[in-house]
């Protein structure tokens, strides 16, 4: 071949790369919306929510970060909204929620049932958190501990603290305490519990720690035939299938949900996922919608643009 030839060649083969990488991901595939419940009450549950009200996307049209405007909209028909943590950034203070968070997702805090994260933690025992729920008149535990619980329809409903070394988790705390005097009080006939950190986590950005209170909380909701734990702080969506605390599949297991998509940013998962990793999307923004009936559930992943990305239900509860 001569130089002139090899050069073309090279040539090409440099400009296939260029749109090759330049060519966008894929929409994530549609699915069926699921049968629902009869007179099923509607969840709606994201973390990981509102940017820094001085970051430069925020509310912007960078569909890649910042999207808790659009995340916002979707919540607008649920009868409760759970915010699973980290739901102001950088570091939850009350001045960046009163610009942030409550321009969004904040008008519908009379409706919201909040847990903390870890960023909300950035502020000396979370006073942002805390006094931004406080002035909403919403739950936020004993002596501001974030970890209560509430009852909708025929679910009893429990929302937990996970940033163990500021409130305790372990057997013995004060929290868990609660949350098994709770159980063994509760009458309901289905249970979800909710909290910011994973037990089970195929992310990227998590998914190789294990946070040592969340296998507590697993432990004691597995003893009562617990049914759903939610939580965010991977920013993606997973699920899991029915699993104990060891992460043995069990047909009366409890079925987990990661929803760190409320409008921050997004994490890539890991190649090799947890043994009951089902589902999963890490380029959308959107919120879980979950359909809690008499004696069963169904869900629904909601993007932004209004498409169903992963459904399922009715599923007995246990």
């Amino acid at each position: 071949m001569s130089s002139i030839g090899k050069t073309m060649v090279v040539f090409l083969l440099a400009a296939l790369l260029t749109v090759c990488r330049t060519v966008p991901d894929a929409p994530a595939p549609t699915v069926e919306p699921p049968r629902v419940p009869e007179g099923a009450k509607v969840v709606a549950a994201a973390g990981d929510i509102a940017c820094d009200p001085s970051d430069s996307d925020f509310g912007g049209e960078d569909r890649t970060q910042c999207q808790e405007r659009a995340t916002a909209d979707l919540l607008a028909d649920a009868d409760a909204v759970i915010p699973l943590g980290d739901l102001q950034y950088p570091d939850g203070a009350l001045d960046s929620y009163d610009q942030g968070y409550d321009p969004t997702w904040g008008k519908f805090a009379e409706d919201s049932y909040p847990a903390p994260g870890n960023h909300d933690y950035h502020v000396a025992d979370a006073a942002g958190y805390f006094d931004y729920w406080v002035s909403k008149d919403r739950p936020t535990g004993p002596s501001r501990s974030g970890y209560y619980s509430w009852d909708l329809g025929s679910w009893h409903m429990i929302a937990l603290n996970s940033n163990c070394d500021e409130v305790g988790c372990d057997d013995g705390s004060p929290q868990n305490d609660f949350l098994e005097q709770d159980l063994a009080g509760t009458t309901q006939r289905c249970i979800l519990a909710y909290w910011h950190h994973p037990l089970f986590n195929s992310g990227e950005q998590h998914g190789d720690s294990t946070p040592f209170g969340a296998k507590a909380f697993w432990q004691d909701l597995s003893a009562v035939g617990g049914d759903i734990v939610l939580n965010g702080h991977e920013h993606n969506y997973q699920r899991y299938g029915k699993q104990d605390a060891a992460g043995q599949a069990m047909s009366d297991g409890i079925r987990e949900f990661v929803v760190g998509t409320g409008g921050k940013s997004h994490y890539r998962l890991l190649d090799e996922k947890d043994p009951n990793y089902e589902s999963g999307n890490t380029t959308d923004f959107g919120v879980l919608l979950l359909y809690l009936g008499d004696d069963s559930y169904s869900w629904k992943f909601m993007a932004v643009s209004g498409a169903v990305l992963d459904a399922g239900g009715p599923v007995a509860c246990n």
